[in-house]
């Protein structure tokens, strides 16, 4: 089988299973929305739940996610399968102290994510019930960790598929868990009935850790049976656990000024009011066609990148690096438009339902409108941090890292006043749209070969195509009109539908030439099954 036709098979794969994971994800949302609504709860489990995210991301994942992934292609590479069981089990042991001692901080962690609680609400109860909930969902650190150490090691063996497709059994556990909730409480759950009801904190919160160790488990099992080992025989002294602690420096200040961005964020939205959960939720409807779109160019090109770099090849390097821009922004460029004309009506027929009111479906909304605004610029940009990670350089990252999150908080602090969650999604993505530019042109300096300027311009017939799509998209969802229940249905589905025909019928009359690229490629995968 050729190289191209296989990387489509792949990338086919792995998007199909990130299709999978993200729409039971979004049962997952719609089912807890129904259960618990906007509300103090809602805020409380949101914050809770960021905290193992935080921690790991903070001292692990940045290290898991950028550094592994190169380092386990080179040592795939060399057959040296005694460092690969160091970096493993030096990994493993680092996470079950790390997952012991955030455990035992529990109130310290979570009162940083509610620094700044609305007015009128019991904050005694909300800090004690976001504190019992994130002692449990704390635990969660060690199986992140457990299932990144066993994606990198797939990763480096071109395996993509189990990991994609992993979420999903988390996802089922934590929906049938949460509908468990009504028949333990009467009523809407609030902070108090919450507090005194053992059975609701554990479904609320051992459903969530329950389902991330499920992801684990069944990656850990593809993994090992793809011939990775995982022992717990550390050794922090190894040349390869050195050299993955030496490339992770800068990643930890990379990760360091995201997390502090979060909490400064998540504090503006005032705590208790239901802002951190407008914006959770919406950031997470922003995430999708990354994630169904982006992600898995990005996950599958990424070995490619580092092979290249590697291998010191610049134009095989250059030329993959451009390519997966170009694609990213052909994919995500309509999600984005579409997104921004069709919040209310897509977050009305999908969330608006049980203790989820119109004022909450409302107030997402505006947030998922900002957020849109940096689609492109978040996938571009993720994506371009791997060329640089792909070489072993996790500084560069760093500085444009503090650089997007610096605009991020200023423009959150400017905007908030005013716009509420709308000013904060906005804020979001106005930092990424900018940083993507500066990352594009930080790879040109380093590669004068990769023609940002040339590149940009190649964008804009995409661009140009988009504007009629969006026009399309929202003349018909103006004419509908319906912001709830099957009105906002099949709204939103008119719109999308519309939109998505008149943006391929403009990029086949501006000829586009990735369109018709991909239209080659699908019909070769076709042809050959």
């Amino acid at each position: 089988m050729d190289a191209p036709r296989d990387l489509l098979r792949t990338n086919v794969a792995v998007a199909a299973g990130t299709a999978v994971s993200r729409v039971t994800g979004l049962a997952r949302i719609v089912v807890f929305g129904m259960v618990i609504g906007q509300t103090a709860v809602a805020d409380a489990y949101d914050g809770a739940n960021n905290s193992p995210n935080s921690i790991y991301e903070l001292l692990m994942g940045g290290v898991f996610s950028a550094a592994l992934v190169p380092v386990f292609t080179r040592l795939f590479h060399d057959d040296d399968d005694e460092a690969q069981r160091a970096v493993v089990a030096t990994a493993l042991v680092s996470l079950a102290a790390l997952t012991a001692v955030a455990v035992a901080c529990a109130p310290l962690i979570f009162r940083l994510f509610s620094l700044n609680p609305a007015a009128g609400i019991d904050v005694v109860a909300y800090r004690n019930l976001g504190t019992m909930l994130a002692r449990v969902f704390l635990l969660q650190i060690f199986f992140y960790g457990l299932t990144a150490l066993a994606t990198a090691a797939l990763n480096a063996r071109r395996k993509f598929v189990a990991a994609a497709w992993a979420p999903v059994a988390a996802n089922v556990v934590i929906v049938v868990l949460l509908a468990l909730i009504p028949l333990s409480i009467d009523g809407r759950p609030g902070l108090d009935t919450i507090a005194d009801n053992s059975t609701v904190r554990w479904l609320l919160g051992g459903g969530a850790t329950l389902g991330i160790a499920t992801t684990a488990v069944i990656v850990l099992a593809v993994a090992r049976a793809s011939g990775a080992s995982f022992g717990l025989r550390a050794d922090f002294r190894h040349p390869a656990v050195r050299r993955l602690a030496r490339l992770s420096l800068w990643t930890f200040g990379y990760v360091l000024t995201n997390q502090v961005a979060l909490v400064v964020v998540r504090n503006l939205a005032e705590p208790g009011s239901g802002g951190p959960d407008a914006y959770t939720k919406a950031f997470t409807f922003f995430q999708l066609p990354h994630a169904l779109l982006a992600a898995s160019i990005t996950t599958t090109f990424a070995p490619d990148l580092a092979r290249a770099a590697a291998s010191a090849d610049r134009q095989a390097f250059v030329g993959r690096l451009s390519l997966g821009v170009r694609l990213i922004t052909l994919l995500t460029l309509p999600a984005a438009s579409l997104f921004f004309v069709t919040s209310r009506p897509m977050i009305g027929a999908l969330l608006q339902h049980g203790n989820f009111t119109a004022e909450a479906a409302h107030n997402t909304a505006r947030a998922l409108m900002g957020f849109s605004v940096g689609l492109v610029g978040f996938s571009v940009y993720l994506f371009v941090l791997r060329g640089f990670y792909a070489r072993e350089d996790t500084r560069t990252p760093f500085v444009i890292n503090c650089f997007e999150n610096v605009v991020n908080v200023v423009l959150a602090i400017i905007l908030v006043d005013r716009h509420g969650v709308l000013g904060l999604g906005l804020a979001f993505g106005i930092a990424y749209l900018v940083s993507a530019i500066v990352a594009l042109v930080v790879i040109e300096r380093r590669h004068p070969e990769f023609a940002s300027l040339a590149l940009m311009r190649s964008l804009c017939p995409m661009l140009a195509a988009t504007a009629p799509a969006s026009l399309a998209a929202w003349a018909i969802g103006r004419a509908l009109g319906d912001t709830e229940g099957l009105g906002a249905v099949a709204r939103t589905a008119a719109s999308y539908a519309v939109g998505v025909v008149v943006y391929v019928g403009f990029l086949r009359l501006l000829r586009v030439r990735e369109t018709t690229a991909l239209a080659d490629r699908l019909r070769g995968l076709n042809a050959g099954r």
